[in-house]
């Protein structure tokens, strides 16, 4: 049935995305201009093209690599960072106000800052980070806040170890709340990860890519490792979505 359904949704999808592709490549044939868009047809065949080559996948490997250290270390932060904050108030006060500044400033500037700080190479790692902890942090503290406060009471009743009261209680409530985070943010520190390579040239990642394309006039190139962004981002987002989902029903 499930299978069934999903080829239902892929049928409906077909039709949109043929669509778009028109608009595309009529509006690629009005401009008649490479350098300000190229077709559908060249962009596809120019990712062919990348796709086949070792510079690709070499820069795909090592920004994914690096932006999902950021991300990893985001979703265990936040998510200590929030069970601490919910029980002592004092660490509430000092760090949701930290995390609502670090929610507001904007990627480039963090790009610029953390290029003064340290070595461009870990720069994606760092922005990925930022822009995803305040995302799993607030998901966290709601989820934490929306635990049932009975079974809470019921627990303490009857002296439930804290292991337990983790496991059984907290984890079940938090695991959608944390799962939903996960799922948004990974897209979050996908785009922010490359606009940072891209703004602080670091080489042979996704961001230096475009960066070259640009400064090159080569807008084939930049529409191909845009697909190709794009694709990424949306393989990532289903599988993590898939991975808690799993997480979630067990």
């Amino acid at each position: 049935m499930r299978l069934k359904q999903r080829a239902v949704n892929i049928l409906k999808i077909i039709p949109v995305i043929l669509f778009w592709l028109l608009i595309w490549e009529g509006v690629s044939f009005l401009i008649q201009s490479n350098i300000i868009i190229v077709s559908p047809r060249v962009t596809f065949a120019r990712l062919f093209e990348l796709a086949v080559t070792a510079n690709f996948w070499q820069s795909i490997g090592t920004s994914l690599g690096r932006i999902l250290r950021g991300f990893s270390y985001a979703l265990c932060a936040g998510v200590v960072l929030a069970a601490f904050s919910s029980k002592i108030k004092i660490i509430e006060r000092l760090f949701v106000p930290a995390i609502n500044v670090i929610n507001a400033v904007p990627i480039a500037s963090f790009t610029i800052l953390a290029l003064m700080a340290f070595n461009s190479s870990n720069l994606s790692i760092f922005v990925a980070f930022v822009t995803v902890l305040p995302i799993v942090f607030f998901n966290t503290m709601k989820g934490i806040e929306s635990t049932d406060p009975q079974l809470l009471e019921m627990a303490n009743v009857f002296q439930v170890p804290v292991h337990k009261k983790i496991f059984y209680i907290y984890l079940k409530t938090l695991s959608p709340f944390v799962a939903s985070a996960a799922t948004t943010g990974i897209g979050f520190a996908w785009k922010s990860g490359i606009a940072a390579e891209l703004i602080g040239l670091v080489s042979g990642t996704i961001g230096f890519n475009l960066q070259i394309a640009r400064t090159s006039l080569n807008t084939a190139n930049l529409f191909a490792w845009t697909i190709a962004i794009v694709l990424l981002s949306y393989i990532m987002e289903h599988i993590f979505r898939f991975i808690f989902n799993r997480v979630i029903k067990q």
